[in-house]
């Protein structure tokens, strides 16, 4: 007899202890949120890298000579027109003062030949010769003025490859670059320099297609650098690609900013922020989401029938606490926004508050 209650108290026991871990297996509590709309401020936000707005690369114009002098450095500001550097100019020089006594030398034979011209033309008047002599002087002097020009052509085009030997700023900027130095030898598909014109800075992103007819050139955009914090720089859309690219649906824009204080410096990264209005969508708190690794697809679990259901969604825009259901949930539903890391689809579950302590039925509603 006591070893019959003895051995029924025992699996009382057992049965007892067996229904509660059970229970405790079985039953995940999680905390839920219905699903509501909710209005956003309908912000884009991207990430870009800050670029002059002009960047030129400035080539030597004459191949094959020694770089006799730089006169700049990286970082140096320059203006337009300024000089940058000097090639040797003795072969050169040798070949002006060529071409300057030829020019006087065809100067001179047309001045001779205009006095001859005078001369026979009045002795021709007086019947003193005849024309053919005359028209012969006349031909001589028509080549001598053809002579005078030549070589006034010719110098010319001397001059102006002397003045290639000087290597002048095409625009106003920053010597961002320098690739050669003093004594190297040029070459017309090698730069010397490069200039950045950093008073004015540019910022190249992507909207999505859905983004797209939203953006109007002019819209104003805050961008903010880790570089400089606590400091908000101003800019504007400039520019707006015509098309979308097929492959990842987005087109690319261009923000340009002034930076006349030149706090922004090129390869910096910043964020950019496009304010588009106020939008009233579906939205989920941020703690509600879960994404599969590796790839950007999204999902959260709502509450049926006291189990756990995984649903596939598409996100929108966010706020700082709740994101945009573009597509996936319904209005009402309630979705799990505490305890989802150990549900998976079908898991029953028992609804708490944010606490964990088990709401009543009527709470649960």
């Amino acid at each position: 007899m006591a070893l019959s209650l003895f051995t029924a108290n025992n699996i009382f026991k057992f049965k007892t202890k067996k229904e509660v871990f059970i229970e405790k297996i079985e039953r995940i509590p999680v905390a839920v949120e219905p699903i509501k709309f909710r209005e956003f401020k309908w912000v884009i936000e991207r990430m870009g890298e800050v670029q002059p707005l002009f960047k030129v690369d400035v080539f030597p114009k004459i191949p094959g000579k020694i770089i006799e002098k730089i006169l700049v450095e990286k970082g140096d500001y320059v203006k337009k027109g300024e000089l940058l550097a000097t090639l040797e100019e003795e072969s050169i020089m040798a070949k002006i003062k060529e071409a300057n006594a030829a020019l006087y030398m065809a100067i001179a034979n047309r001045n001779v030949l205009v006095k001859d011209y005078k001369r026979l033309k009045s002795l021709f008047k007086e019947k003193a010769i005849p024309k053919q002599k005359l028209d012969h002087v006349e031909a001589q002097l028509k080549a001598a003025y053809a002579q005078v020009r030549r070589a006034k052509a010719i110098l010319n085009q001397l001059e102006i490859l002397k003045s290639e030997h000087k290597i002048l700023a095409p625009i106003s900027g920053y010597i961002s670059a320098r690739f050669l130095d003093q004594g190297s030898i040029t070459s017309t598909s090698h730069p010397i320099f490069s200039i950045s014109h950093e008073e004015t800075e540019k910022i190249v992103t992507t909207i999505t297609e859905k983004e797209y007819p939203k953006i109007k050139k002019g819209m104003k955009v805050e961008i903010g650098a880790d570089a400089v914090p606590g400091k908000i720089f101003y800019g504007e859309v400039s520019l707006i690609s015509p098309t979308i690219n097929p492959a990842t649906r987005t087109a690319e824009i261009e923000i340009h900013i002034l930076n006349k204080d030149l706090l922004l410096k090129s390869g910096m990264y910043v964020t950019t922020r496009i304010y588009l209005g106020k939008k009233r969508a579906l939205a989920v708190r941020r703690d509600a989401l879960n994404r599969l690794p590796g790839t950007g697809n999204y999902y959260v679990f709502v509450v049926k029938n006291q189990k756990a259901v995984l649903k596939n969604v598409k996100i929108g825009i966010s706020d700082e606490n709740y994101i945009e259901i573009v597509q996936g949930l319904k209005e009402g539903e309630k979705v799990v926004i505490k305890g989802q890391n150990r549900l998976k689809d079908g898991t029953p579950v028992i609804i708490t508050d944010a606490y964990g302590q088990k709401l009543s039925r009527g709470k649960m509603k």
